[in-house]
Order: C-alpha cells, then sequence, then structure tokens
C-alpha cells in the first residue's frame, strides 16, 4: 500500500498516511480536527529494483545451457 502526504490547510499540520489506492483521500485533520486535509504531491517513492534479473537485462535473461 502506497503512503501518501497531507497538510491542513487550516493548522498547517503535516502528516503521512498508509492507504490503499482505491480509498478516497482524507477529508479531516488529526490534529485539529477540521476538514481541510489536502494530499500532496511527492517525489518520494518507494519502488526500488535491486540486483540482477528481469529489470536489469530488459525482461531477456540468457543463461547458458
Amino acid at each position: 500500500m502506497p503512503t501518501y502526504e497531507y497538510e491542513c490547510r487550516d493548522c498547517l499540520a503535516a502528516w503521512e498516511m498508509t492507504q490503499k489506492i482505491t480509498e478516497e483521500p482524507a477529508r479531516s485533520c488529526p490534529k485539529c480536527g477540521h476538514d481541510a486535509a489536502k494530499r500532496l504531491i511527492s517525489a518520494r517513492g518507494g519502488f526500488a529494483l535491486k540486483g540482477g534479473g528481469w529489470a536489469a537485462d530488459k525482461y531477456a535473461s540468457t543463461r547458458p545451457r
């Protein structure tokens, strides 16, 4: 599940939430309780491919037999 960053437009509190992609964005601020939450666009990503394999060689694997 992805982690989304939020900010409250009223009190400027910032927080992160782990949510399903299909869930509606949060609306209420956990600090002040107002319905002023805004989902932020983040450059952080939690997806990284490491090591050899299909990602390193563009899906083709040539193994000596």
